[in-house]
């Protein structure tokens, strides 16, 4: 399958690359996995923020995949500690929260899990003072980070915060 993604101008780094290595995984995952897989198309990708369609049996999702990421882009390494949650993306429209997948996959070391996008919007929702904001990655635990440039609102959440929404695991 064609990766929709494309490389904008602020990816200095490996941020296109690490996603599009997440999907393949991802793909191949499902596929082992006995699951129907089917691509969304770029304006969906883009617009509705979903990036598979996944079946089985009588099992449908839509699924937001994200790949292990990085604190701050000058990090040297990924983690799994911590969590980025997108509220509003780098043109100023709704994030991949508000999008309509039904599925979060989350890839972490061993393993992509997946919560319900509304779970996990109510966790934000309770967790994230949505009014601190913050001009350092750093300082985004539970408040609302923008890029200088960019019109994004992304904050930052612990794993831990996050682990008992899960719905499914699949381990690597």
């Amino acid at each position: 399958m064609q990766s929709t993604n494309s490389k904008n101008r602020f990816d200095k780094k490996d941020s296109l690359e690490l996603g599009d290595s997440a999907e393949e995984l991802f793909i191949l995952m499902a596929v082992r996995l006995g699951w129907k897989i089917s691509a969304s198309t770029k304006d969906e990708n883009i617009e509705e923020h979903w990036d598979y369609l996944i079946e089985k049996e009588n099992q449908q999702f839509k699924v937001e995949v994200k790949a292990e990421k990085r604190i701050q882009r000058s990090d040297s390494g990924l983690q799994n500690k911590f969590t980025w949650v997108e509220l509003r993306n780098v043109r100023g429209k709704v994030g991949w929260l508000f999008g309509k997948a039904d599925l979060i996959a989350f890839e972490k070391e061993k393993a992509f899990f997946f919560v319900k996008r509304l779970e996990l919007l109510a966790l934000v929702n309770q967790k994230v003072n949505l009014v601190a904001k913050v001009k350092s990655a750093k300082d985004a635990l539970y408040k609302i980070y923008t890029r200088e440039g960019r019109k994004d609102k992304l904050t930052l959440l612990p794993t831990s915060d996050i682990e008992p929404i899960m719905f499914i695991e699949w381990k690597k």
